[in-house]
């Protein structure tokens, strides 16, 4: 055994060590003693150089680890740092669309305004045009009812076509002024468009279908106006008649005579081929002349 500062190690281990060394051997025959305080180093060296390689090898597994899970941090930070800007662009963009919006919506706020600035004063001219209407229709109202009053006591004493849709005519004029709709300038500017449609009336001829009675029953028969003077009716069953005035009343009087029946069915004829002009040789009903001077 052989003492050195590691320990004791086997003589006989150190001698097997240095046969392998011919100059070593030379060595140790020249200076045995200095040969074997050299020996022992090379064994700790021996082992110092495995221990640094196990360690060696073990912090290279180690970085080996911490280099695998640093590059997957990295790859997870760039992963982040994509979605973040990914984010960060749809928010900019959100942001962008937003002020957009509110940008247009100011815009359409200031039209609005605008707009209702203008009706606004629409609305207060119109107020003052009708509040000075007013005032002057209140100077029109004794007119406008006597107007109204003599012209539906005409359209009642006249012939009897379509009476009732003409008197319901006059009604509605005379209802929207009562209740507000219509000024009494412009209700008597309605009444005038009414007179004038039944002056209208007396220059066309035409061929219409109402409500007539026959035999004390109401039938709905076609009828031909000639003016307002005049107005034949046919059923559907080919009876024929006019109207007439008596005691200060219209009726309807039926056609018997075969010659005059004839006459009024060719003049249908002749108004359903749209002829409005022309010689015709009908019976005579005209009001007479003393029921004309007694209205």
């Amino acid at each position: 055994m052989y003492e050195t500062s590691s320990g004791l190690v086997p003589q006989t281990d150190m001698f097997d060590l240095h046969r392998l060394n011919p100059r070593g051997a030379k060595t140790r025959a020249s200076n045995p003693q200095r040969a074997s305080l050299r020996r022992p180093p090379k064994a700790v060296l021996f082992g110092v150089v495995l221990a640094v390689s196990a360690v060696t090898i073990s912090a290279y597994a180690d970085v080996g680890q911490l280099a695998a899970r640093l590059a997957k941090l990295r790859a997870e930070v760039e992963q982040l740092s994509a979605d973040l800007s990914a984010k960060s662009s749809e928010s900019n963009d959100t942001l962008r669309s937003l002020a957009r919006q509110r940008s247009e919506l100011e815009l359409e706020v200031r039209r609005e305004e605008t707009r209702l600035q203008k009706v606004s004063a629409a609305i207060a001219k119109q107020k003052a045009e009708i509040a000075e209407q007013k005032e002057k229709g209140q100077q029109v109202v004794p007119l406008l009812s006597s107007v109204v009053a003599d012209v539906r006591k005409q359209v009642s004493a006249s012939m009897p076509f379509r009476k009732d849709e003409r008197l319901a005519a006059l009604d509605k004029i005379e209802e929207q002024h009562k209740s507000g709709l219509l000024s009494a300038t412009r209700a008597l500017s309605r009444v005038w468009g009414f007179v004038e449609d039944e002056l209208r009336l007396t220059r066309e001829n035409g061929l219409y279908k109402q409500t007539v009675t026959v035999d004390g029953a109401p039938r709905l028969a076609e009828v031909a106006r000639l003016g307002m003077v005049m107005m034949f009716y046919r059923t559907d069953d080919d009876r024929v008649g006019h109207a007439v005035h008596e005691n200060g009343d219209w009726s309807y009087e039926e056609i018997l005579d075969d010659k005059q029946k004839r006459a009024v069915l060719d003049l249908f004829t002749t108004f359903k081929k749209q002829v409005r002009v022309g010689y015709f040789e009908l019976p005579n009903a005209l009001p007479s002349i003393t029921e004309g001077a007694s209205k």
